[in-house]
């Protein structure tokens, strides 16, 4: 079934600043995301990864400066809007009891409801598209809370494609998941990126599978950007050292060619 590839948004910060009360996270950012490509967000806890991620989805209001889609303060466009260019996958998203993946992936038309238009030829075309293409067509009919880990994150990615957006925002998509689990996810993200054109920006741990799978890299260190750009440029011992607190070696991963980091334990013990 064909895809139709999203036009580009361009999303942005202006000195943003993020907080929660009187504590900030996030200090006077400027960033620009790449556009069609994958970019992750790395660095130790606490750095601000997640927080800069709700600041982009508009789930957390800066207290200075801004996020601008398309050169328009993401504060001034209509939810509905913003949820027809933007969407946003959370950590351990809640769903309730008995829902079916596709009754759950049906929610991410919601968008484009309203008292006059019900459910259209339209939805139900991009709803099968999301369910193909994430592979859960033949789960569409299951409970959320019989799949497996990795079943359920991508039940909830397909939500993301059937509203239809441009960019994906992604909080730790791997969390909770074994490691086949995590490639599976991971692959499916690249997978969009490559065949639809998809702006993606998630949060990650895992530092080499962030250089395999993105295009850039962003370490952030103390609510700033300590490094930003490709992963052969962002990955090195010093940035690790100085993000991290890590003394690591860094090599070529022998299956991709990305930078992959052999972190050394205490006393040097490697």
């Amino acid at each position: 079934m064909p895809v139709q590839t999203p036009q580009y948004s361009q999303i942005e910060t202006q000195n943003l600043t993020l907080g929660y009360d009187s504590l900030t996270i996030v200090k006077n950012l400027d960033l620009t995301i790449p556009q069609g490509q994958i970019t992750a967000l790395v660095g130790a806890n606490g750095c601000g990864k997640s927080t800069l991620l709700r600041g982009l989805a508009r789930l957390l209001k800066p207290s200075h400066g801004g996020v601008y889609l398309d050169q328009t303060n993401i504060l001034k466009i209509s939810t509905k809007d913003i949820a027809k260019k933007l969407g946003i996958l959370t950590q351990g998203p809640f769903s309730p009891e008995g829902l079916t993946v596709r009754d759950l992936v049906a929610f991410g038309r919601s968008p484009y409801q309203n008292w006059f238009q019900q459910w259209t030829k339209e939805d139900e075309r991009l709803v099968e598209i999301a369910l193909e293409t994430t592979r859960m067509k033949e789960l569409a009919e299951r409970e959320l809370d019989t799949l497996s880990g990795g079943q359920r994150q991508r039940a909830w990615i397909a939500m993301a494609l059937a509203q239809d957006t441009n960019i994906l925002l992604l909080d730790e998509p791997t969390t909770f998941l074994d490691l086949a689990h995590q490639i599976e996810v991971l692959d499916l993200l690249w997978e969009l990126n490559q065949n639809q054109g998809r702006t993606l920006v998630m949060v990650l741990h895992d530092l080499n599978q962030a250089c395999r799978y993105a295009d850039n890299l962003i370490a952030l260190k103390d609510g700033q950007v300590f490094a930003a750009g490709k992963p052969d440029l962002v990955m090195t011992e010093e940035m690790v050292k100085e993000v991290f607190g890590l003394e690591c070696r860094i090599i070529l991963d022998p299956v991709s060619g990305t930078p992959m980091c052999v972190p050394m334990g205490r006393n040097g013990r490697k």
